[in-house]
């Protein structure tokens, strides 16, 4: 199951699969959806694929809600320890770009 939403999420002829599969997994709003969208973000080669995966992840409106913000650094900090250095990185890389709560208009 794994192998085909990981080359659902690196379409190179439909970058539309690319982020409704994204779209998908992380409204699942669990670490293993998360997880599969940030391996594939972190293998991207096509700039589209890139996008439509960045999309998916800047865009969550969950997020946007206290409780979603809260479950998303919970799963990132847990995603930091990964056994893959590709997901690793990207939430690492997600985690650096967050505002503390403090900071919060």
């Amino acid at each position: 199951m794994a192998d085909v939403l990981h080359r659902l999420l690196l379409d190179l002829r439909d970058s539309g699969v690319t982020q409704e599969t994204a779209e998908a997994l992380l409204a699942r709003r669990d670490t293993a959806g998360l997880r599969c969208v940030l391996l594939a973000s972190s293998q991207a080669v096509e700039l589209w694929t890139m996008d439509q995966l960045g999309a998916a992840l800047d865009s969550n409106p969950e997020w946007m809600t206290t409780d979603g913000a809260d479950r998303l650094i919970r799963q990132l900090h847990e995603l930091t320890a990964d056994d893959d250095a590709g997901v690793r990185n990207e939430a690492q890389r997600i985690l650096s770009r967050l505002r503390p709560r403090e900071v919060w208009d």
